[in-house]
């Protein structure tokens, strides 16, 4: 697997872990939940759109990783990732309002059951720490939620805002490096 993947690997990860939440209690089908910006949603009913990106500034990789005996890897970029998870139900107006919150309480509740993706695999997992990419709800007043909804013409609908990470960038770039193969230790006769 190409480590560029990460990003979209940890959407996909999302999205299983909402299938494996929603489906088949509360909605019919997969092909209802999907990566997508709100105003381009087609025909998903969850929405889950990556609106950004930005450095994680808590890691701060500086050393150079060992990759071989005589080979090290430049530093990884350590990212973390921004979503907003928006619903579009189609159902009767008499039931969606119902509906939506029903749908939602399973999302929190299944993000902070399964509060971690496995970067190997990007399966679910209880686990919160190691090297899982971690998912938290973001704590956001209303009118940064309003700022982020770009459909024009169209009402903010209330929305979840999740972050997801670190998530590891490895680099490409690597160095050679030599061992120390010998040491020769000459000690002189002379008193100082």
């Amino acid at each position: 697997m190409a480590d560029y993947t990460k990003i979209a690997d940890t959407g996909n990860g999302i999205l299983a872990l909402l299938t494996e939440a929603l489906i088949p209690e509360l909605l019919n089908s997969p092909d209802q939940i999907g990566l997508c910006s709100p105003d381009e949603h087609g025909d998903y009913a969850v929405g889950v759109w990556l609106y950004d990106v930005k450095e994680d500034s808590s890691i701060q990789a500086h050393e150079m990783a060992n990759i071989g005996r005589n080979t090290q890897r430049y530093p990884s970029a350590y990212l973390t990732l921004y979503y907003m998870i928006t619903l579009f139900l189609q159902s009767d107006l008499k039931y969606r309002a119902v509906q939506e919150h029903q749908i939602m309480g399973r999302i929190i509740q299944a993000f902070r059951d399964k509060a971690a993706l496995n970067p190997d695999t990007f399966a679910p997992t209880g686990e919160s720490g190691g090297a899982n990419i971690r998912l938290q709800m973001r704590e956001m007043n209303i009118e940064e939620k309003v700022r982020l909804w770009t459909v024009p013409n169209a009402a903010y609908r209330t929305s979840l805002f999740y972050t997801a990470g670190p998530v590891e960038i490895l680099s490409t770039r690597k160095r050679s490096v030599r061992r120390v193969q010998e040491i020769d230790y000459r000690f002189t006769g002379k008193d100082r």
